[in-house]
């Protein structure tokens, strides 16, 4: 029950990783059937918020099984467990799409919450071009070691069972799975002031229209440049980093960090499915 796991390499198929998939079970299949995705040999990297807002939570969850779909813990799995185990918890998952898990059956919502317990705040997965890490939120101090520094604070109280309201796991919790810290200085630059948490039409726009400042489009894809300007998204100690929480319109890279939850169900939006390590074959 180690919060920050590492992955060996794929050495026969691909790896993708999916940004925020918040219930969204067939849009999911939809996508891999269209990658032709083989389970037998690819495997599908989840950055969290696999659950919540769409209809088929209990699916999403169920299909996890850390061999050929993997996720890392999202703010939203984080207040399914906070929920389940304190009362005072549950208005804030409740209204942040969480009500599926209270119609449950008391068995189901704790073997749901056991299995999710069992997964890692963090990941590292080898590839042929280098160690790619996965977390939910953010990045502290744009480095990767203190990332594994934080968690290491709260492994041990993690695997024996450890509440979310603890003083340590807040501490590990706010940057790691709360935080907009980098999406949000993405979007003063691309969009104009404003919180990282943006996704009405005019956002989406807006930022679509900054990634042509810079010539972007259609990649996505910022460089970190040397003016400093997005020092900030060259993350010390991984090859590149993946994360979700934050809406961007597309897969967006600017430096080595990639953000890829593009999806909130409306009809002009894909998922964001990214290969990190195409097939050996």
């Amino acid at each position: 029950m180690s919060v920050y796991w590492q992955v060996g390499r794929n050495t026969t198929g691909r790896d993708f990783v999916v940004g925020d998939l918040h219930g969204h079970h067939q849009q999911l299949l939809s996508n891999l059937n269209d990658l032709a995705f083989d389970g037998a040999k690819d495997r599908l990297f989840c950055v969290g918020d696999i659950i919540d807002r769409g209809p088929d939570s209990v699916e999403l969850l169920e299909m996890i099984d850390q061999q050929v779909y993997f996720s890392i813990l999202g703010n939203h799995e984080a207040m399914m467990i906070a929920g389940f185990e304190d009362a005072t918890a549950v208005p804030l998952h409740y209204s942040n799409g969480g009500e599926w898990f209270y119609d449950l059956p008391y068995p189901l919502q704790q073997r749901l919450v056991e299995k999710v317990r069992q997964w890692p705040w963090a990941m590292e997965i080898a590839t042929e071009s280098g160690a790619i890490g996965l977390v939910h939120a953010d990045v502290p101090d744009s480095s990767w070691m203190e990332v594994k520094r934080l968690l290491q604070c709260i492994g041990v109280l993690w695997t024996v069972g450890g509440s979310l309201s603890d003083e340590a796991m807040r501490t590990a919790a706010k940057p790691l799975l709360w935080n907009r810290g980098l999406i949000t200085r993405l979007y003063r630059e691309l969009v104009g002031p404003g919180e990282g948490k943006r996704a009405v039409p005019e956002d989406k726009q807006a930022f679509l229209e900054g990634l042509g400042r810079f010539g972007a489009l259609p990649e996505g894809h910022i460089e970190a440049g040397a003016d400093g300007r997005f020092s900030a998204f060259s993350i010390a100690g991984i090859n590149s980093v993946f994360m979700g929480h934050s809406y961007v319109p597309v897969p967006t890279t600017v430096g080595n960090c990639h953000f890829v939850d593009t999806y909130r169900g409306e009809p002009d939006e894909q998922l964001g499915v990214v290969c990190i390590n195409p097939s050996a074959a």
